[in-house]
């Protein structure tokens, strides 16, 4: 994933939490679809959705701020 039309410190910020919501998406999927226990399942949807909450929230804010993914 490249960020564009930003500069410096935003850019960089940005581009890093993208990227790091993005592992920890991959992550938290993974660990979903491993688990078998029901009170872990539902640690994990959480956990999940609140992932998927952050990542879209960075997408947003990086689209508002004019930033093409």
């Amino acid at each position: 994933m490249k960020l564009t039309k930003a500069s410096g410190s935003e850019y960089d910020f940005l581009l890093q939490s993208i990227q790091s919501a993005n592992r920890e998406l991959h992550e938290a999927a993974d660990l979903f679809n491993q688990l078998t226990d029901d009170d872990a399942i539902d640690y994990a949807s959480y956990n999940l959705l609140a992932i998927r909450t952050k990542y879209s929230y960075l997408i947003k804010l990086a689209k508002e701020k004019d930033l093409s993914l």
